[in-house]
């Protein structure tokens, strides 16, 4: 997914809008801000730079008040992943999450130069994400559980790498199985396109890394996709999944960390 245009200097732009003070408004405030004032809902003609993503969250984050240190993160650290270093806050028994090494995390796509034959066209990569796709998956994580993430802060790191500091709300452990996650989403309306990766049509809603590590049972028929990649697919990416659905084919992820992508 290349990025193609440059946006208007944050000075000319309205101010950012908080709607209220809650942490998932400011996901939404953060996410429309960084697309130039377009709404989450509508897909922009392409995406500004990965520098000036940076730039622009740095600057908006710093107007809110909201450029953090290290020293304002809960005391107590527990074991993170792949994507983030993770920390419990015992007085509000939230769990604070780091975007680490720089990397905003990871998004789904396809890289165009795989499609050459018929075993490769049925891959996609998963890739570091941009401050804005990184910014979309909690919205959207937002939405298939609202009040799910809440934005805290950024911190910039030394040789300027930074880091989104999210929180949300501590969960029992409650194992699910595969059979579990695929009849829950299915119930949702969405059809399974590859191992742990979903599809909906109606509003062109996936959702990725939605193994039994990244969703948690929250009711005897309600899950919690606390950790799962969701997007809205685009481009080569979303012909190619609908290709993929009508030829009944079933998807292979590959999971790739880099940030040179053309689709």
């Amino acid at each position: 997914m290349s990025r193609e245009s440059d946006p208007a200097s944050p000075s000319s732009r309205p101010p950012a809008n908080q709607r209220g003070t809650h942490g998932g408004d400011l996901v939404l405030a953060a996410l429309d801000f960084l697309r130039g004032g377009i709404p989450a809902d509508v897909r922009p003609s392409g995406p500004p730079t990965l520098a000036r993503q940076k730039e622009d969250l740095r600057q908006w984050a710093d107007r809110l008040g909201l450029l953090l240190s290290s020293s304002d993160l809960p005391a107590k650290v527990v074991r993170g992943g792949q994507e983030h270093e993770l920390f419990h806050d015992e007085v509000t028994d939230r769990y604070f999450k780091l975007t680490r090494n720089g990397v905003f995390g990871l998004s789904p796509g396809i890289e165009l130069a795989l499609v050459s034959s018929a075993q490769d066209a049925r891959r996609f990569h998963l890739w570091e994400a941009s401050p804005i796709e990184y910014l979309e998956r909690l919205y959207l994580q937002n939405l298939l559980v609202p009040g799910l993430n809440a934005f805290e802060g950024l911190i910039v790191q030394p040789g300027d790498e930074m880091a989104i500091v999210t929180s949300q709300p501590r969960f029992d452990i409650v194992p699910v199985d595969t059979g579990e996650i695929d009849a829950w989403f299915a119930s949702l309306g969405f059809v399974k396109i590859t191992a742990a990766a979903y599809y909906r049509a109606e509003d062109n809603l996936g959702v990725f890394d939605a193994h039994d590590k990244n969703l948690v049972r929250a009711a005897e028929d309600v899950l919690v996709p606390f950790d799962v990649i969701p997007c809205h697919p685009a481009g080569g990416f979303l012909a190619f999944i609908e290709e993929a659905i009508t030829a009944g084919h079933t998807l292979r992820a590959i999971r790739t960390v880099t940030t040179h992508r053309t689709a």
